[in-house]
């Protein structure tokens, strides 16, 4: 079978079931399972990773803490200067002192500055009005500290420094000050303060020192003060960011592709921050051979999986094929299944096969019984059309013959002679015709004439009590139906309808379209009495099927003076079961006028002849 005419590969097929299970249950798991694994490892190295950083970080103070505290060394030998003190001492002669002291103080604060590491500048300042000043005095004017920062510097304690960071025009890192008050000989009261600079390069080469010992190329430093940005340094490719959260320690996130490690400078009121992307944590391995092993692996599993899938699909096609094959086949003539493309490829049989091979042979034995029982069922449909020839009721045709012979005893005149005559054609077209009954189906067109000469034989006997007409759609004219139809349903409307009452009935027989398309609707009318409640539910379950015929049989008695089994009705409904193949249903009910039998035949529309013509007939 050529590849573009066989059917798509149904939803629900078994490679859709086999391919959805191994995507769910082992392809989906072991990604999920290798995704998690992947991300533990990745936890557990990028943990190391940052808290190794973070112990570097920490361990890196060093430089800050040894400045820091070189510098407040330097203050307190300088607070400790007795040719200082005296000096700015109010009750000293100042004028007279300045000359003496001035060299000594010169030279032991420069000293101190070239001592110290990184130190800039060394000044003290003082509000006394006596001092002479020069460098290394200053005025307390000049004093760079705001209201809020003098007042920490006031709050501190005795050799407590206060240290301050500052942006230094046209640098790239801050400064730092340090301020530290003076104090009298005795400490009994503050008579100056003492300020210290240490340079940029400190914090500069504290970013290069933390840079070395993290391991991270391209992490990216910044420097925070109070939540704002002092400076950042980028070391490689970093990009900028900033910082997630506050506080000592390290922080990361896969997910949104970022980490931290946290610095915290309480002395000087710092954070120093590292970020980065994770990725960088992680080093790769120098040589590439584990990646290319593991690529070579993941390719032949596909490769085996690809293989595997080719098996599984040509095994799902076959078995498409053949059930493909099955549903294409007519319900009572199943053709064998030949696989040509597998056997001319000379593959040896399979599981598929062999039942493949027991599918033939039932075929060929089904289809040998199937003809056997076929020529039964028609031999079974004749014996059942013979015998409802033979049902037709004795008392009409009795009844009819006493009628002509009443009015032949009773004629008088010509046209009373005439009715008797038209009386026994019609008779004798019946007679006629149901002895030529048999399985073939007749036209709608035959039904209604041999309908119309029933009719005009009862309105002979009931006068002007009865009237009937045909409604019926052309086109339908043609349409097939089983032999002696209308006969049986016009007389139960006559003998439980018409003949029950004596006020005028009308019978209408109606055929057309029931609005579904293709369906035709056949209804039956009287105006007559109309059937009862509980003897149509009676009915209308026989002709469903869900009462027996014999149960009907047996409950007849419910209507004493209405008596019958269904018979005729329930043969009806079979004879059209046989030729619509179950097509077609058939109901009674009531409507205002009286009792109507409604038969319907699904799909029947474009079974209908081109004959033209209605019929209508009308009591004299």
């Amino acid at each position: 079978m050529p590849w573009k005419n066989r059917s798509k590969v149904p939803k629900y097929s078994f490679l859709h079931h086999f391919v959805t299970r191994f995507v769910f249950m082992i392809l989906v798991p072991s990604l999920c399972a290798w995704w998690l694994y992947e991300n533990v490892l990745w936890t557990y190295y990028a943990e190391n990773a940052l808290k190794a950083s973070q112990a570097s970080m920490e361990n890196s103070r060093f430089l800050l803490d040894s400045s820091l505290d070189a510098a407040s060394q330097a203050v307190m030998a300088l607070s400790g200067n007795r040719e200082i003190i005296q000096y700015m001492d109010e009750r000293s002669n100042k004028r007279r002192m300045f000359y003496g002291v001035y060299r000594n103080v010169s030279n032991f604060c420069g000293n101190l500055c070239r001592m110290t590491p990184y130190m800039d500048s060394l000044k003290i300042y003082s509000d006394s009005s006596l001092v002479l000043y020069a460098a290394p005095f200053a005025r307390m004017e000049d004093f760079p500290l705001t209201g809020e920062e003098l007042e920490e510097l006031a709050g501190a304690g005795l050799r407590e420094t206060v240290w301050m960071v500052r942006n230094v025009p046209e640098e790239e890192f801050p400064a730092i000050w340090g301020y530290q008050k003076l104090y009298t000989e005795n400490y009994g009261r503050c008579i100056g303060y003492v300020e210290v600079q240490l340079s940029p390069r400190l914090l500069e080469e504290y970013f290069a020192l933390v840079a070395n010992l993290s391991g991270d190329a391209r992490a990216l430093y910044a420097l925070y003060q109070d939540g704002e940005l002092l400076c950042k340094k980028s070391v490689g490719d970093a990009e900028d960011a900033a910082p997630r959260e506050a506080g000592q320690g390290y922080r990361s996130s896969r997910l949104e592709g970022w980490y931290e490690n946290c610095l915290a400078l309480p002395e000087l009121g710092l954070h120093v921050y590292r970020m980065g992307h994770p990725s960088d944590l992680v080093a790769l391995p120098s040589s590439n051979m584990p990646s290319i092993l593991i690529a070579c692996i993941i390719l032949m599993l596909l490769g085996l999986f690809a293989g595997f899938f080719a098996k599984v699909a040509a095994l799902s096609r076959r078995i498409l094929d053949f059930s493909s094959h099955i549903q294409n086949s007519a319900p009572r003539r199943l053709a064998p299944f030949s696989p040509q493309e597998r056997l001319k490829r000379g593959d040896g049989p399979d599981e598929l096969d062999t039942l493949i091979l027991a599918y033939n042979g039932l075929i060929q034995t089904n289809n040998s019984l199937i003809s056997q029982i076929e020529k039964m069922e028609l031999l079974s449909q004749e014996a059942r059309y013979q015998a409802l020839q033979e049902q037709i009721h004795p008392h009409f045709i009795y009844g009819t013959l006493e009628t002509i012979r009443m009015m032949a005893l009773q004629s008088r005149d010509r046209n009373e002679n005439r009715k008797t005559a038209d009386m026994i054609y019609s008779l004798s077209a019946l007679i006629r015709y149901s002895i030529s009954i048999s399985s073939r189906p007749v036209t709608l067109g035959d039904e209604l004439e041999i309908a119309r000469h029933y009719l005009e034989i009862q309105k002979i006997r009931f006068d002007d009590r009865m009237d009937y007409r045909f409604i019926v759609e052309e086109e339908l004219l043609g349409l097939e139906l089983p032999s002696f139809l209308l006969q049986p349903i016009l007389e139960n409307a006559i003998v439980y309808g018409v003949s029950k009452t004596l006020e005028p009935c009308v019978l209408e027989v109606e055929a057309g379209e029931d609005g579904e398309g293709d369906s035709v609707l056949l209804t039956v009318s009287n105006t007559g009495l109309p059937i009862e409640a509980q003897r149509m539910e009676e009915i209308n379950g026989l002709l469903s099927g869900d009462m027996a015929l014999k149960e009907i049989a047996q409950r007849g008695i419910v209507c004493k003076d209405r008596p019958g089994n269904g018979l005729a009705l329930y043969n009806i409904r079979e004879r059209l079961n046989i030729l619509f193949e179950g097509n077609a249903d058939m109901h009674l009910e009531r409507w205002e006028r009286g009792t109507r039998t409604v038969i319907r035949i699904r799909g029947a529309w474009n079974r209908g002849g081109h004959q033209t013509g209605t019929g209508e007939g009308k009591a004299g």
